[in-house]
């Protein structure tokens, strides 16, 4: 399978981003307010907000952002209602553990701009759903994994993006499994998914990685690199009974 070329990720445009209350131009771009820089001086904030619906984002989640430039300063987390979720996912079916590692991986690949691979996992996630295959997919899975780990392109474009040590883990209520950059945590996805499938008792991020935790993950990087990193934290369908916000 061929790898996009060096700096083709795509970071998908941010189409779908609400301007709720909002003063616009006639062309309906966003104006920005004023904010005080680092230095003291004032300059210009944007609001921003992604999601609840979004190409390769988690259903359901809104990240209100405010920008200074291209980077996040300040965000909000909120869940809107997803009741329907909660019924399609059960933590102690090993393949449904497997085949939702397996579409958040091919949400990170499709951000990342690797289609091929985004392709790959989704065939995987399918198999396991609606398949009684086991072997095939793990197989796969492995594959896909050596694909993904042995890729210089991938290792360039992600690397250092969103690094979280042990300390960062636990100051954030975080599972080890979030260790790493980005790519560390993609390689983990695939590594999760194949030990469920396999006979491995499954563990990671589905024993809960708090989503308060993501407006303090985002600040400090650009929105296209946002996305990356809630990408990477490999969460699991999101389910509210009514709107909860956290700052």
């Amino acid at each position: 399978m061929g790898q996009p070329p060096h700096g083709a990720m795509s970071h998908e445009g941010h189409g779908g981003m609400a301007h709720g209350g909002m003063d616009m131009t006639p062309g309906g771009i966003p104006l920005a307010s004023g904010g005080e820089d680092r230095d003291g001086l004032e300059t210009d904030l944007l609001h921003l907000r992604l999601g609840p619906v979004l190409a390769y984002w988690p259903a359901g989640l809104v990240l209100r952002c405010t920008l200074q430039g291209d980077v996040i300063v300040d965000a909000e987390i909120s869940l809107v209602a997803a009741t329907e979720l909660e019924s399609r996912h059960d933590p102690e079916d090993p393949r449904r553990f497997a085949a939702r590692r397996c579409d958040n991986a091919a949400s990170l690949l499709g951000l990342a701009g690797w289609g091929d691979a985004a392709s790959r996992a989704r065939r995987i996630r399918d198999s396991l759903l609606f398949t009684d295959d086991r072997a095939g997919p793990v197989g796969q899975l492995q594959r896909l994994r050596r694909l993904v780990g042995r890729s210089w392109w991938l290792r360039r474009s992600l690397h250092r993006i969103g690094p979280l040590d042990a300390d960062d883990l636990a100051r954030r209520g975080l599972p080890a499994t979030m260790a790493g950059d980005v790519r560390d945590r993609l390689l983990a996805m695939l590594e999760h998914a194949a030990n469920s499938i396999g006979g491995q008792q499954p563990t990671g991020p589905s024993l809960g990685v708090p989503v308060d935790a993501i407006p303090d993950l985002v600040r400090g990087w650009d929105l296209a690199t946002a996305r990356l990193i809630v990408a990477s934290l490999d969460l699991d369908p999101l389910v509210a009974d009514r709107e909860v916000s956290h700052a």
